[in-house]
């Protein structure tokens, strides 16, 4: 066989390959003594469902588009820049979500979150009923219009140069909420705000 030939045909089938869900194979390459799975810029487009992770995932710069039910993270995630576009119920983040310059556009109900969410520079359009964040929210640079009523920030809420004018009736924010610029034209009749309001 010429060896252009077979070189062709290796590259062939190391992409199909790469096209599969990681398993638990290559897992084993990219994970540390600390449980931490560093994903960042590999070529794999998908996770398996029911994945549990000791440490903290890292997904950055990739073109994995979902996290599948029943993930297990049992330290942080960052999804920072990458093409991620759905997190399935069930879905367990024990630390922080960093899903900065991401693709998600709906944030599903149903997700434990132990930490900030980010969702700066992502097509975010909706937030779920009744969102309690256990950190900072941001949705800085995003088209989300309205916070969901009832809503629950344990830190800081950012929302500059989102589309956000109006809040709900009822919303809590343990710490700071930094407008960035954005006019408020109606403010909640029941806000339980534990630090200032920034313009």
């Amino acid at each position: 066989m010429l060896p252009w030939l077979t070189f062709v045909i290796t590259g062939l089938f190391a992409s199909t390959a790469l096209s599969e869900p990681i398993n638990h194979y290559h897992i084993l390459n990219h994970i540390d003594n600390y449980g931490n799975l560093d994903l960042r810029n590999k070529p794999y487009l998908e996770l398996p469902a029911g994945l549990v992770v000791k440490g903290n995932l890292n997904i950055a710069k990739t073109s994995i588009k979902e996290i599948p039910a029943d993930v297990d993270i049992q330290g942080s995630l960052d999804a920072s820049n990458s093409a991620l576009k759905k997190i399935a119920k069930g879905v367990n983040i024990k630390g922080y979500a960093n899903l900065l310059a991401s693709q998600i556009a709906s944030w599903p109900g149903g997700v434990k979150v132990g930490g900030y969410i980010n969702l700066t520079d992502t097509p975010l359009t909706r937030l779920p009923p009744r969102l309690k964040v256990k950190g900072d929210l941001s949705v800085i640079r995003t088209p989300l219009n309205a916070l969901p009523e009832g809503i629950v920030v344990e830190g800081n809420l950012y929302i500059g140069g989102s589309k956000i004018t109006e809040f709900p009736d009822k919303m809590t924010v343990k710490g700071n909420i930094f407008l960035g610029g954005n006019r408020i034209s109606k403010w909640p009749k029941n806000l339980d705000l534990g630090g200032a309001v920034a313009p």
